[in-house]
């Protein structure tokens, strides 16, 4: 999985959380989560084995994720009276564990169940640009990135929501077109340009989060259209 449908799946997760709280600081602690198993381990397993390749370690082993949302949770029952912030880091854990389960790293258990079933695998010898390059050129990386863009334009520039509601809903309609591009290509078992994979898995889980972008863009949609609705009630 790429970083920007890690950055993506974050911030849909956080959007749920933040809505169904009342906290918007959810959203950001989710996408945090979503991409701190690759900010701890590829630098880590580069400075261990010397290769970019090693990058899924502690920080993919499903018992990271839960102490971290053990904590969290220990800390929501015992403060959640005396502050806001509880919830936070059981926000930050759903997002980490999230970044496991879209890397579907039960496809690598002795990583994903370490240390139960032995040590790490060892890392493939990966070259880093040809490797950045690969995430940079992926179809797929560019439609997340542009919705995530999206997304802060509209949190931003809040006033104007009507203004950018043809981009919102054309955006929202590729993203769908893309998603069920990548569901025909993984039921279908061929390749996917916009996934680059042949696996079935890979190439739905994309589609998953790609989806629930686009859901999310025509929920944006529908709220402009209701707020600009309201306010030609107001001019009349």
């Amino acid at each position: 999985m790429y970083v920007m449908c890690h950055l993506l799946s974050g911030i849909l997760l956080g959007t749920l959380l933040s809505r169904s709280t009342g906290d918007r600081r959810m959203t950001i602690a989710c996408t945090l989560g979503a991409i701190l198993p690759d900010l701890v381990d590829k630098p880590l397993g580069l400075a261990i084995s010397g290769t970019i390749g090693y990058g899924r370690i502690y920080s993919h082993a499903l018992v990271m994720g839960l102490f971290l949302l053990g904590i969290g949770v220990v800390l929501w029952a015992f403060l959640r009276r005396s502050t806001r912030n509880t919830g936070i880091l059981i926000a930050l854990s759903m997002g980490f564990l999230l970044h496991q389960i879209l890397d579907a790293m039960w496809q690598s258990p002795a990583t994903w169940f370490w240390p139960f079933m032995g040590p790490f695998p060892p890392g493939k010898e990966i070259e880093i640009i040809p490797y950045i390059l690969a995430d940079v050129l992926q179809p797929a990386e560019w439609l997340a990135g542009i919705r995530i863009t999206v997304l802060f334009l509209c949190a931003w520039f809040l006033g104007a929501g009507c203004a950018r509601a043809p981009l919102v809903a054309g955006l929202s309609l590729i993203l769908g077109f893309a998603a069920l591009w990548l569901v025909i290509c993984a039921l279908g078992g061929s390749f996917c340009p916009l996934s680059g994979w042949d696996s079935r898995s890979d190439s739905l889980i994309v589609a998953f989060v790609l989806l629930g972008g686009a859901i999310c863009l025509a929920m944006e949609y529908a709220g402009f259209m209701q707020g600009g609705e309201k306010h030609l009630k107001n001019l009349q």
